[in-house]
């Protein structure tokens, strides 16, 4: 798979997610991705969109603050 923007390799990696609910903001790390080897730019599966999602959804029913969340385990 080329990169969108640049054309480089997409490889897979890992990054972290960082979101904003409301009034809570959520880091997810070691997220699994496709990253680009030349530019950075990162892609995620459908699964991990949805795996996300779920996590967010659950860091949102907690109404934290700041939440830095751990991707594996909390998947």
């Amino acid at each position: 798979m080329n990169c969108f923007y640049c054309k480089g390799d997409m490889v897979p990696g890992y990054t972290t997610h960082v979101a904003e609910l409301e009034n809570c903001i959520v880091i997810i790390k070691h997220v699994p991705c496709l990253k680009c080897a030349q530019c950075g730019e990162v892609v995620y599966t459908g699964t991990t969109l949805q795996k996300v999602e779920q996590i967010l959804e659950k860091c949102k029913a907690a109404m934290t603050e700041v939440a830095i969340v751990e991707y594996q385990p909390a998947a």
